[in-house]
This record gives structure tokens, C-alpha cells and sequence, in this order.
């Protein structure tokens, strides 16, 4: 019994020595799949990230402040061209920004800071220089004649050539702002050249009759910034100098547009009243934000105290950057 014990013992021993034996080599003949998988992973993180598609064809441009010039019926003009940091992957909305009467481009830069607000919209933002001395523009027609000497609506569309051939413009959203006599002078860019604006804002502006009268080939949206205290460009205009009251301005833009008489308070807060003429053709829109006690101000921009009283109940860099967001040609 012992013997037969024994042989049953050392068989089931040897029977399962051959199997390990067939399941090592079998096991061998298997390809590894770790070095696959490894290299899968290792594939992964040596891939490129996604990046957001760039566009742009234009040259490259360093972003922050820069000046440059351009000529414009035989004159040397310039430009502050301001390019947010989003810049140069997809065409950008254009803002142009108009300095007032005896201002800079430079110092209107400062004074509306409204390049904070291209940087967070992403908009190329730029400040024309006008000429004469002081500087000024060609807004129009005023009780001594021209308000500038300057051919300044060729230059404008001189300028707009030049930034949408150089700079990676979004043509059909190109604005104009401007602040007191750049007002004006956005006024009349809005009637000679309405096919490229898209839209118009005003803040504290000094209106004047533009020669052969104001004749958009379209309707423009329009955006009016107005203190009621103002001494230089007073709310009910001065007729001495030939300046329109906002009324009249306001009106000829609502007869432009075609607007119903129907309006509405879109905003009431402190000093401020915002009304809308909503109802008018192809969509465009006639808004006139009222600061009851504002001077020739830009509100929430800086202080000047010779200007007057400058609310901060209301950005006008942030009210006019949402109005003009909602519009393109």
C-alpha cells in the first residue's frame, strides 16, 4: 500500500509540473501589451494641447499703446492704437474715440481710460489726433464757420483703410465714439460714412450743422451721454456759437431712423435717467442716458474740476461698450 501510495503521489507531482511547465511556455509566446500601453501613455502627454484657431492674416502687432502715423490729403497724421491682450488670433471689433476740443489723443487715452474696457472686451481701441492749434476737428458748421481746418472725414476713412489693412479688424464692427467738439466729429462720421459705422456714441457733445445736412444712406443705432449742468456744450445748446441743443440732435437721429415717438426709461439710478426709442427701422435703436447734475464730463472717467461734476453712478467706457456690442453692418 505504501509502494502504490508513493507511485500515485509522484504522479499527480509530475502531471502538475507539466502543466506549470505548458502554462510558463504558453505564457511566453504572448506578446506583452505594457510597453503598448506605456507608450499610449507617453504618446499622450507628448501630443500638443488644443489651441484656439487663429485667423488673423494680418502682421503681427505687439500688444499695449503704440503710435503711428499716416498720410491724409498730403498731411502727416497720427494714430494712439491701443491692442488689447486677446489680440491677434480673431478679427476684433474696431472703436474709434474722438479727443475733445484742445485735447490729445494721448490725453484722452487717459482721461476716459476706456482702454481698460477694450482689455476686457477684446477690442482694438484707437485715438486720432486732430491738427490746428489748439487741436480740433472738422465737425461742422459753427456761428464762425468751419470747426476745423482739416479734411477730417478723408482722414477718418483714410485712417479706417489703414487699420483694416494692417490690423486684423472685424469690418463689420467698426464704431465710433467721441467726447465734447469728438462728438460732434463722430456725428458727422456716423452721416458721410454710415455704410461702415455700425454704430455711434456721444458723450457731452458739441453738435453742429454738418454741410449738405446729415444723410445716412442707412439707419445708424445711436447712443447719446449728456450732463445737464454742462457749461461747454450746454444741454440746451448755444446758439451764439451755432451748437444744437440734445434735443435737436436727438431728434434729427430719431427722424433718421425712423423711430416711433414711444419711448421708455431703461435706466433710473442717482443722477442718472436713461430713455430708449426703441421702435425704430432695421433694428437700430436712439438711447440718451441724462446726468442731472453732470458737467462736461465723461462719466466714471477722470476729474478734471475746470469740466465740472463727473458721476460714477454709470461707466460710460461699460454703457457704451454694451451698446455697441449689439450691433454690426
Amino acid at each position: 500500500m505504501t509502494v502504490r501510495r508513493l507511485v500515485g503521489l509522484g504522479g499527480i507531482v509530475l502531471s502538475i509540473s507539466l502543466l506549470l511547465t505548458i502554462a510558463i511556455y504558453t505564457h511566453n509566446l504572448q506578446p506583452n501589451p505594457l510597453p503598448k500601453i506605456n507608450k499610449l501613455i507617453a504618446s499622450s502627454h507628448n501630443s500638443p494641447s488644443p489651441t484656439s484657431t487663429i485667423t488673423c492674416t494680418t502682421s503681427q502687432h505687439i500688444t499695449g499703446d503704440s503710435t503711428v502715423s499716416i498720410t491724409s490729403g498730403g498731411l502727416k497724421r497720427s494714430l494712439l492704437i491701443h491692442l488689447a491682450p486677446s489680440y491677434g488670433k480673431q478679427p476684433q471689433a474696431l472703436v474709434i474715440n474722438y479727443h475733445g476740443y484742445n485735447f490729445t489723443a494721448e490725453k484722452m487715452a487717459r482721461y476716459s481710460n476706456m482702454a481698460a474696457e477694450a482689455d476686457k472686451a477684446g477690442f482694438i481701441l484707437v485715438f486720432p489726433q486732430g491738427l490746428d492749434n489748439p487741436p480740433s476737428w472738422n465737425a461742422g458748421i459753427g456761428a464762425q464757420g468751419p470747426t476745423g481746418d482739416a479734411d477730417d472725414i478723408q482722414f477718418t476713412g483714410d485712417m479706417l483703410g489703414f487699420l483694416e489693412k494692417n490690423y486684423c479688424v472685424d469690418s463689420h464692427r467698426i464704431y465710433v465714439t467721441g467726447f465734447s467738439l469728438g462728438g460732434g466729429m463722430a456725428y458727422r462720421v456716423a452721416c458721410m460714412l454710415s455704410k461702415q459705422i455700425a454704430a455711434i456714441a456721444t458723450v457731452a457733445g458739441a453738435f453742429y450743422h454738418v454741410p449738405g445736412g446729415c444723410q445716412p444712406s442707412r439707419p445708424v443705432p445711436v447712443l447719446e451721454i449728456h450732463g445737464q449742468a454742462d457749461q461747454f456744450a450746454p444741454y440746451a445748446g448755444n446758439p451764439n456759437m451755432g451748437m444744437a441743443a440734445v434735443q435737436v440732435y436727438l431728434n434729427a437721429w430719431l427722424n433718421h431712423d425712423q423711430c416711433s415717438e414711444s419711448s421708455q426709461v431703461i435706466f433710473q439710478q442717482g443722477d442718472v435717467t436713461g430713455i430708449a426709442w426703441k421702435h425704430c427701422a432695421n433694428g437700430s435703436v436712439v438711447e440718451h442716458y441724462r446726468i442731472s447734475d453732470g458737467g462736461h464730463t465723461w462719466p466714471g472717467g477722470g476729474v478734471i474740476a475746470t469740466l465740472g461734476y463727473t458721476t460714477h453712478v454709470i461707466d460710460a467706457n461699460a454703457v457704451i461698450w454694451n451698446f455697441f456690442s449689439r450691433y454690426s453692418t
